[in-house]
């Protein structure tokens, strides 16, 4: 199976959680629904405190620059679908991580949901692409997404740190395969509204 096609079922699957339940139900082939059933209740399907991970995340917010302070991009992230899904939507203000040529900013979504062991993220964007992502709290606290993108040659590394006025976003690269880790530039994240 190649990447694209991996990744499209992954992407199907992850939207699968996302679209709305009907009013009658059709039965899951037998070997998903054993799955299914044995790690979701059906009542509250994501009510366990691993699907409220990323709670501190969820928000408006105003995205800095590390080192200069100032305001690269605006970030809405939302619970949605019974607290099942949480939805990213980023846009870039500027220049930053805009692709070579393009004369409009970066801008693009994720769709992130927990599997029983872990995150997934599905992000897609107007000018680099789609990636999947997974994910984990680590012991030290910190949230990290990890991916591979054959396709650039590279691993990429996010890990979020909370801070008491808000957020930190270390970004990592490297050669994939390498396990030699080159860090980027920080992103900061401060709440634009109160979160309720």
């Amino acid at each position: 199976m190649t990447v694209f096609r991996r990744t499209t079922a992954v992407a199907a699957l992850l939207l699968l959680g996302a679209l709305p339940a009907r009013a009658e139900t059709t039965a899951l082939p037998s070997t998903l629904a054993d799955s299914a059933s044995a790690m979701i209740d059906p009542k509250a399907p994501c009510a366990g405190p691993d699907y409220r991970q990323l709670d501190f995340w969820i928000g408006d917010w105003r995205v800095l620059d590390g080192k200069s302070g100032k305001t690269v991009a605006h970030d809405r992230i939302r619970a949605i679908h019974g607290h099942c899904v949480i939805r990213e939507d980023l846009r870039f203000t500027g220049a930053l991580y805009r692709r070579p040529g393009t004369p409009f900013a970066l801008a693009g979504l994720s769709i992130n949901r927990f599997d029983g062991q872990q995150w997934l993220q599905m992000w897609a964007d107007n000018q680099w692409g789609a990636i999947l992502f997974k994910g984990a709290r680590r012991a030290d606290g910190a949230f990290q997404f990890d991916t591979v993108i054959p396709s650039r040659g590279r691993d990429v590394r996010l890990v979020w740190h909370t801070e008491p006025d808000g957020l930190r976003m270390e970004q990592y690269g490297a050669k994939a395969g390498s396990g030699v880790w080159e860090r980027y530039e920080d992103l900061v994240y401060r709440r634009e509204r109160p979160h309720r």
